[in-house]
């Protein structure tokens, strides 16, 4: 018997033994993904409403995250369906395009940052497995409450908590996965474990995970090709959370978290032709694994009070290495601390004021290297030191006013390098940045509730792209750029509809965009960039067994490309991503049995003339996807099953069109056929 196929015998195994345990009670399943009661943490580093914050927020709820990982636990994947404002899947390793709104983001794992933003490597995204994670928030638009790279918003990975209300729980899934067109080596598996609970003044979570995809074939059966891709790929994670409650005031909680994926493909990628032919596998070998050797993430924190101020304090460390291209890695290690405090006011009348202060520290270390560990960057060393002061008001209960300052004060540090046989030298340089929010909200009324905010973020950006190429840091100018964030929205619920609709505008001095000068060399452009767009979310209670969503993300922008004023050219495909509609129905048959369809429609983009066709300005064919996804609740046994990409959509991501149109050809594949998921959650 073949050992890939134990994980589908024991999960066939546990449900029969559990299929006559019957459950006592149905709980209301539905879409919580963005609700005005929902808590979050993100946006103040204060816990609040989401009818608190005045500005976009979006939270994808515990089960929700669950529930899309059953269907594809590709993290970008689960993120396209649910925030209105961000790129496409890449439906690989990476997230190059990756945007919110049009800008790069920030990722976080409970405030730890992930992404490397003095050398881009595409993989923040993917730096946890979902199944560590217990919910989703997101920040819509700039934000510099976490610091450098929070152009476009920011993502913040919530992980597994600690329950407190019995000394022992455990939650196994089993997920088991086949193409359909043509099933085989597709054969996947995930195996997930959680075990939580509290004695006493103690609280705890461990988490492990183990899976491993078969090849990816697109919707004709063939191979897709496997250059940044998830097929025949390894994944593990492990997590531990250990918390003690020195008082009812004071706590102290310690996260660790490991991750590791590796791709060891017995194909290797042919050459892709825009408008032809994808690039495919074929067989062949590189001997090189690639993927994220380690993401290695440790956050200690305090929590406690004294008289009327909280005190949020933690030190953490992350140390992440990427191997890109079977040639080259990114080494990046943070270590850090955030110091927050928080204290409340009472004012005249019915008026209250909360000063939320305090600092953060960072040190980035970061640096390219090839597969030799010769330097392909020098070394990059930044520190930062960052007070801030955010304030709240509330005003008559139904007026809340935000606003704040950060200053970040940078040291930039780079080594001697050499760039073939021409020596660079090192240098260092200070920089800051001093950036302001603020923002109103007017809750009187539940059926409309209208907010406006203005804030701003920055990034100095991709630094080592540029220092790669042999240049000095002296002769460039590395000091953050501003990204000024404008908002106007308002959210409301009328009966059964839940609604929120936003509009925005953007505007940065340097904006990015890439030239691609020999096949796979690109020269770095910057110019002031416009950015506006709209987003939508609807939920519509129908009936008690009927729920219907959607959501609508619309963006454009104009850049000034001769540095004149005049902001009279397109921001290419890399940056403006198309217009999405996202849909999705919601049933409950019984109190056991659930039923939910959704889809995504990704339209295209066409605004550049062939004569300029280069990175990112090739056209971009729109497609549609659904999925579907069906459960069965027992006492101890929920029954899954998924369909990704229901109807075999023939079709390619826009990444294909981004970069893989260009003369590199290595990244023009097709989207993934259909492939089903079953399993089987046993929560004890």
């Amino acid at each position: 018997m073949r050992s890939g196929y134990i994980p589908v015998l024991l999960a066939l195994t546990v449900a029969t033994n559990a299929f006559g345990q019957d459950s006592t009670r149905a709980k209301r399943i539905t879409d919580t993904t963005s609700q005005l009661k929902d808590v979050i943490v993100t946006a103040s580093r204060i816990a609040e409403s989401v009818n608190e914050v005045p500005s976009s927020v979006t939270l994808i709820s515990g089960k929700e995250v669950k529930k899309q990982a059953q269907i594809n636990s590709n993290l970008p994947y689960i993120l396209m369906q649910k925030i209105p404002g961000i790129s496409p899947s890449e439906e690989g390793q990476n997230n190059f395009i990756g945007k919110l709104r049009g800008r790069n983001f920030l990722v976080l794992i409970d405030g730890i940052p992930q992404s490397t933003p003095l050398r881009n490597g595409g993989r923040d995204l993917k730096t946890i497995d979902v199944s560590a994670i217990d919910h989703i928030e997101v920040i819509n638009g700039a934000s510099s409450m976490y610091g450098n790279g929070g152009a476009g918003g920011i993502i913040n990975y919530i992980t597994i908590k600690p329950e407190k209300t019995a000394p022992f729980s455990s939650s196994t899934c089993i997920n088991n996965s086949l193409n359909l067109i043509k099933a085989d080596e597709t054969y996947g598996y995930n195996l997930s474990q959680v075990f939580k609970g509290g004695v006493g003044k103690f609280s705890y979570v461990v988490q492990g995970k183990m899976a491993h995809s078969g090849v990816v074939r697109s919707s004709d059966g063939v191979i897709v090709s496997p250059f940044y891709g998830l097929g025949e790929t390894k994944t593990y994670n492990a997590l531990v959370k250990l918390g003690y409650d020195f008082s009812v005031n004071h706590r102290i909680e310690v996260m660790g978290n490991y991750f590791n994926s590796i791709q060891d493909s017995k194909y290797i990628g042919t050459k892709g032709n825009f408008g032809v032919s994808p690039a495919i596998g074929v067989r062949g070998d590189t001997n090189i694994l690639g993927g994220t050797p380690y993401n290695k993430t440790l956050n200690v924190k305090y929590t406690g009070t004294f008289g009327k101020t909280t005190a949020n304090v933690a030190v953490y460390y992350n140390d992440i290495n990427s191997v890109f291209e079977a040639y080259n890695q990114i080494y990046s290690t943070h270590w850090g601390g955030r110091f927050n405090f928080s204290t409340p006011f009472a004012l005249p009348g019915n008026n209250h004021l909360q000063l939320i202060y305090g600092m953060d520290l960072l040190k980035d270390h970061t640096v390219q290297k090839d597969m030799a560990d010769k330097l392909v960057t020098p070394d990059m060393n930044m520190n930062s030191i960052a007070p801030y002061l955010q304030s709240k008001f509330i005003v008559a209960r139904d007026w809340i006013f935000k606003t704040g300052i950060r200053y970040e004060n940078l040291l930039f540090k780079v080594s001697d390098f050499t760039k073939g046989s021409q020596p660079v030298p090192g240098a260092t340089n200070t920089y800051n940045a001093l950036v302001f929010n603020t923002g109103l909200r007017y809750n009187k009324f539940s059926y409309v509730q209208p907010f406006a905010s203005f804030s701003q973020g920055f990034s100095i950006g991709d630094i080592g792209l540029v220092l790669r190429n042999g240049v000095s840091l002296n002769a460039i100018n590395v000091a953050p750029v501003k990204v000024n964030n404008f908002e106007l929205g308002v959210n409301g619920d009328i009966q059964r509809l839940h609604y929120e609709v936003t509009g925005y505008y953007s505007t940065s001095k340097k904006g990015s965009a890439f030239k691609e000068i020999t096949p796979g060399n690109f020269d770095l452009i910057q110019l002031p960039q416009r950015i506006y767009g709209i987003e939508a979310m609807l939920g519509y209670k129908a009936t008690d067994w009927l729920n219907l969503g959607g959501l609508l993300g619309y963006m454009d922008g104009k850049e000034d490309t001769k540095n004149d004023g005049s902001f009279d050219g397109k921001v290419d495909n890399s940056t403006i991503s198309p217009i999405k509609i996202g849909g999705n129905v919601n049933f409950k048959f019984t109190r056991h049995w659930n039923l939910s369809v959704q889809m995504t429609k990704i339209g295209g983009r066409d605004v550049f003339p062939q004569a300029v066709w280069n990175y990112g300005k090739y056209p971009i064919t729109g497609y549609t996807l659904f999925d579907m996804y069906t459960s069965y609740k027992l006492r101890h046994v929920t029954l899954t099953f998924a369909v990704n990409n229901l109807f075999n959509a023939n079709y390619y991501p826009t990444h294909s069109a981004v970069r893989g149109a260009t003369t590199e050809g290595r990244y023009y594949v097709k989207g993934t056929g259909t492939v089903a998921n079953l399993g089987v959650v046993i929560d004890l």
